[in-house]
């Protein structure tokens, strides 16, 4: 059997006091114990042949060689051929027939021979066995607010200190049995670790120990080969776990995912946070514009980029690029995968103008062909659309696009105008109908919110 309570904070302190060498004494906890309706047996009797003069028994130690967690838990074993002498090394305990009773306390025992020990209260007592009600756990609650940060150990090389929020519930449950954490990883869209083996050979906690705070250097758990926080972005969650002496292990949820990856952005127009935070909650920003400048004009690679992000978000699938690259001017393989799906084309046969700036019956466009891949069976109509009193500006090519997405609302105009692209030279100088980065993102949200979710 475990035998398991939770320090207080006094205890602790004296504890700490005796290791630091300013309480010279010797703090112990005893363990008094009884069967069904015998006595309560603080020792074993002196004509017992398993007696060594120990006047407290052997259910008694050192405070300071009994590890504690974050919480001030902490458990010993206690073996039944001790309390019982009738039994031998093999037996175990009858919990059907009989029913057992524990209570402990402290003796602080101060090296001054002339000083009085001193004896704390003896703590409630709790039994298991016949007739015994204990209580069951049947569910945690998962670890709040897991926070990671990247530092360095003394030779320059990374690792990763995570830190979480212990439910008081877990606190709670931690009292009966141990309460642990175990630490699930990935790196960047790889597969997470739990993917490829179970819970018990993830990293986790030292000694089965319930703290807040863990460091993972993947090096050395032999989870990838080198960590380059500067090209991959690592990911995290953890979980609790705690074993009851029959039946499966009880699993919480997986906290939040926290990452490496940068802020969503560096700036962005305050009408737009609110937009980009839930985009970069749904994993919807790629990564090129992680902690960029949303208020300024989105290129036309920026935006393939984007619209692939949404398609693999939506579908659940994985986007591929084409077998062959037609053109000279960019190797992205987000591009490619744009082009293969067919939300994108290049300004002509050999070229894709990748820093080019994009403008709104562009993006909407694009967005609509995406729509039309990801849910074929959609209705397309745009019967209802918005009518802009500048629809002789809209391309041909582009003008069914543009009223469905108007339809939509994903899109939307400005005064009743639709501000297509700018066409006289004062509106090319001024960036008339250019997509910000913040606006492209917002259309990406509100088309996954529609068809995604």
């Amino acid at each position: 059997l475990y035998l398991r309570w939770t320090n207080s904070e006094s205890i602790i302190k004296i504890v700490n006091d005796i290791e630091a060498g300013d309480c010279k004494a010797n703090l112990n906890y005893l363990v008094d114990w009884k069967k069904n309706d015998g006595n309560w047996n603080i020792a074993i009797p002196t004509s017992d042949p398993k007696w060594e003069g120990n006047i407290h028994g052997y259910f008694t130690g050192s405070m300071s060689n009994i590890m504690t967690d974050e919480r001030n838990a902490a458990e010993i074993i206690v073996i039944p051929w001790y309390m019982d002498s009738t039994l031998d090394g093999t037996s175990t305990y009858d919990l059907e027939k009989d029913t057992y009773y524990y209570r402990a306390r402290y003796l602080l025992e101060p090296y001054d021979e002339d000083a009085k020990a001193l004896y704390s209260p003896y703590s409630e007592v709790v039994a298991i066995g016949k007739g015994a009600s204990a209580a069951t756990i049947t569910k945690l609650d998962a670890p709040e607010e897991l926070k990671v940060e990247v530092k360095k150990d003394e030779s320059g090389k990374p690792y990763f200190q995570l830190n979480w929020s212990i439910p008081e519930s877990i606190t709670k449950a931690n009292k009966q049995l141990p309460v642990y954490h175990f630490i699930d990883f990935k790196v960047g869209n790889g597969k997470w670790l739990s993917e490829t083996i179970k819970w018990d050979g993830m990293p986790g906690a030292v000694a089965n120990l319930l703290v807040s705070h863990d460091k993972l250097n993947p090096v050395e758990k032999n989870l990838v080969d080198k960590v380059v926080v500067e090209e991959n972005i690592y990911y995290f969650r953890v979980g609790f776990v705690c074993k009851p002496s029959a039946g499966e292990p009880i699993l919480s949820p997986y906290s939040n995912i926290a990452s490496t990856k940068m802020s969503a952005y560096s700036d962005a127009s305050a009408w737009a946070k609110p937009e980009i935070d839930e985009a970069d909650k749904k994993e919807l920003i790629p990564e090129s514009l992680m902690g960029a400048d949303m208020t300024k004009p989105i290129t036309r690679e920026e935006f393939a980029e984007l619209t692939v992000r949404l398609y693999e978000r939506t579908t659940g699938k994985t986007a591929t690029a084409t077998s062959s690259n037609p053109f000279n001017d960019t190797k992205n393989p987000e591009i490619l995968k744009a082009l293969n799906l067919g939300v994108t084309t290049g300004t002509s046969a050999t070229t894709f103008d990748p820093k080019k700036q994009i403008n709104r019956e562009q993006v909407a466009s694009m967005l609509s062909r995406a729509i039309r891949i990801m849910v074929p069976n959609a209705d397309f109509g745009t019967s209802g659309a918005p009518i802009f009193t500048d629809e002789k500006n809209i391309s041909s090519w582009a003008l069914e696009h543009v009223k469905y997405m108007s339809k939509l609302e994903i899109i939307k105009g400005v005064g009743g105008k639709f501000m297509p692209k700018a066409i006289t030279s004062a509106e090319i100088a001024s960036g008339y109908a250019n997509t910000t980065r913040e606006q492209a993102v917002a259309m990406s949200l509100r088309t996954f919110k529609r068809f995604g979710e």
